[in-house]
């Protein structure tokens, strides 16, 4: 009798409990009997993907997602990678992407991790006869599990491993700036925006001062200053992208800004892309005003040399089995010209 009283006030109970918090609320004694029985969180990796490149980096993205079947929130502290190139330790980097999961629920969470041709460089041998590397990525997720009350035998942690892999282009550029040449403005030009500032100076001497500025003269003295005038100037120069390993990047434009010693000159995009073997050359012809002649624009001209930086993005294609879409490809490359 006294057993059947007990078994009827356990089902009593087991009915006014829901069922996913049986195993917490109860005394250990009731607790599943078998800790291989007990509720574990799950995790799946549900995209990698070569996510950007840089023409010193490539970025990878992951996402994972992890299914928390405890009635408490469930605190990821991340993933551990290890990055392999042809063979031969990149990169290890730890706890990428740490999350918290609600209580008996599901979240996903993106990280990316960013991979440094230059560190490449240095271990892979023939680097520079290679177009690709294959990308080893070892991932381990660990998830400490919490102490539920009335659920003994849980382990501390929990892992999950995964093993990567994806091919990357051998980059190792150079860029650099040919060709640099500001057009002198015509007469009409000149005479036009010296109308629009109300200025008495010649249209004659004008001129001449932007001939004298532009060929790193200074102006003769009383003449107009170039910058005070709202003058179309025409640039044209040539980015030459020159890359020392057997990778081939190949796009049709690129949206770019210049920078002149360290100041804005122009932005635009350029659709008049040639290459010659492992060169590629992007000629552009833009117009700026001549109110950013400027000091420092000058000083190019005087010096005949500068410091020159060039800020762009464009898309490439790589084989679909690294990425069907095309990949987006970010510029910021500089370094010292002459003219």
């Amino acid at each position: 009798m006294r057993r059947f009283l007990a078994a009827a006030l356990l089902a009593a109970a087991a009915s006014l409990v829901p069922a996913g918090l049986w195993a917490f609320d109860f005394p250990k004694a009731l607790a599943l009997p078998n800790p291989s029985e007990l509720p574990k969180p799950t995790a799946k990796l549900v995209r990698f993907q070569l996510e950007s490149l840089t023409l010193r980096d490539v970025t990878f993205l992951f996402e994972v997602e992890v299914h928390n079947p405890y009635p408490i929130p469930l605190d990821v502290s991340g993933m551990n990678l290890v990055f392999s190139v042809e063979g031969n330790k990149a990169l290890e980097l730890a706890t990428q992407g740490g999350f918290s999961v609600p209580a008996d629920g599901s979240k996903s969470n993106s990280f990316t991790a960013k991979l440094r041709f230059e560190d490449l460089f240095k271990i892979v041998k023939d680097y520079a006869a290679k177009d690709w590397l294959l990308t080893k990525i070892d991932g381990t997720l660990v998830i400490p599990l919490p102490e539920v009350p009335g659920m003994s035998g849980l382990p501390k942690s929990v892992s999950f491993s995964y093993e990567l892999q994806k091919r990357i282009p051998a980059l190792k550029p150079t860029v650099s700036i040919t060709n640099f040449k500001v057009e002198a403005p015509s007469a009409a030009e000149v005479g036009e925006a010296l109308a629009k500032s109300g200025s008495n100076s010649s249209p004659a001497a004008a001129r001449r001062a932007f001939q004298d500025v532009l060929a790193g003269r200074k102006p003769q003295r009383g003449a107009v200053d170039p910058s005070e005038l709202d003058v179309p100037l025409t640039v044209g120069f040539t980015i030459e992208l020159a890359n020392d390993s057997k990778a081939s990047l190949a796009f049709s434009k690129l949206d770019y800004d210049f920078y002149l010693n360290g100041e804005k000159l122009v932005s635009g995009e350029t659709t008049r892309i040639e290459r010659e073997g492992s060169r590629t050359f992007l000629r552009v012809r833009s117009v700026f005003s001549s109110r950013k002649l400027s000091e420092g624009v000058r000083k190019i001209f005087s010096d005949r040399a500068g410091v020159f930086r060039v800020v762009g993005k464009t898309l490439v294609k790589l084989p679909d089995e690294i990425r069907p879409e095309p990949v987006p490809l970010d510029f910021d490359e500089g370094g010292n010209f002459h003219l």
